[in-house]
């Protein structure tokens, strides 16, 4: 189980919208009730959630 320690993160949607992307049946614990992600970005401000983009950019491992 993944515990995200930022108090308002069911309120972010640098959060949330990526969180879905990966994992679309996601709950996340407000306020001692699981509550789905999707539920949660679906109460977002929808400018809030159009400014959340993919990139191409990608992590490697570091060559030494």
């Amino acid at each position: 189980m993944l515990t995200l320690p930022h108090p308002r993160a069911h309120e972010r949607a640098f959060v949330l919208v990526p969180w879905l992307a990966v994992e679309p049946n996601a709950l996340l614990s407000v306020a001692g009730q699981r509550v789905p992600v999707a539920a949660l970005v679906a109460h977002l401000a929808a400018d809030e959630v159009a400014g959340v983009r993919r990139t191409d950019f990608r992590l490697s491992e570091v060559q030494e």
